[in-house]
């Protein structure tokens, strides 16, 4: 699923706009106006035109650098993700086919006890990476996983290894997942003393944005070694409400630009 927006893409249809009210009002001139026009107004006009064309350059020059990252960061995940399907086919496969010929042979037996203390060792390291940060999964995420974090996060060394697998690949998954999409979530949160509904837009586990029902109280957040950290900034509020609209699909699609980077309210 692509989003229908990226964020910190500028928008070029007001340079678009810009250089067609240049050539239009320079069209519409009468050729009384065209005699008496002073060279200075011509420059003007010329100044103004190169400034736009600038302008223009620069938007285009900022999309692309910014739309190659995403590509980059799109393609890193997406390699992430096929390894983990590997291995898990791999797992699969390789258990299977010691399950047929464990009766028979010793070799095979001790084999597929050295394959099951790896995965053993694999499966304590991924339960100790989410039990340090599944703090920071956001609502939306850890509604999917609820069951098997809860699992993880109890500890308990009589379960079985497979049971132990089952949960780490599934909350690994969801992750990867929550990863490669923007997320709408709604939450309650106290403004000017008031219980309040906001919606938040996630950008994977990298940043998000909130904003209020009226579209004037809104800010953006950001994870944190101590969880997500909030910054109130009321002056994005109707561009977030804005993106929020086109990602639900409420409104036809258009580039709106928000900030990776948290701002002064």
């Amino acid at each position: 699923m692509h989003p229908t927006f990226l964020p910190s893409i500028h928008l070029t249809v007001s340079g678009i706009c810009l250089v067609a009210f240049l050539i239009a009002g320079s069209l519409s001139a009468s050729a009384q106006d065209r005699k008496k026009a002073a060279p200075e107004v011509i420059q003007t006009k010329l100044q103004e035109w190169v400034k736009t064309k600038q302008i223009l350059g620069e938007e285009k020059a900022a999309w692309e650098e910014e739309n190659a990252t995403l590509s980059q960061l799109n393609e890193i995940r997406n390699r992430e993700l096929e390894q983990l399907k590997e291995f898990t086919e791999a797992a699969r496969t390789r258990a299977a086919e010691l399950d047929k010929q464990l009766s028979g042979f010793t070799e095979e037996r001790e084999s597929l006890k050295e394959w099951r203390r790896k995965l053993q060792s694999l499966v304590n390291g991924w339960e100790e990476q989410i039990q340090t940060s599944s703090h920071l999964f956001p609502a939306p995420l850890r509604n999917k996983v609820e069951e098997s974090l809860l699992r993880i996060e109890e500890a308990d060394p009589e379960r079985p290894l497979q049971q132990r697998t089952r949960d780490v690949l599934l909350i690994s998954q969801a992750y990867l997942d929550f990863q490669n999409v923007f997320t709408i979530d709604s939450e309650v949160r106290q403004i000017n003393g008031e219980a309040r509904s906001v919606d938040v837009l996630y950008l994977g586990m990298s940043k998000a944005w909130f904003v209020d029902a009226s579209g004037r109280y809104g800010g953006s957040g950001a994870p944190t070694p101590e969880g997500w950290q909030w910054t109130e900034n009321n002056k994005l509020a109707a561009t977030i409400r804005e993106a929020i609209e086109v990602q639900a699909r409420r409104t036809p699609p258009v580039l709106v630009t928000l900030p990776l980077s948290q701002q002064a309210k």
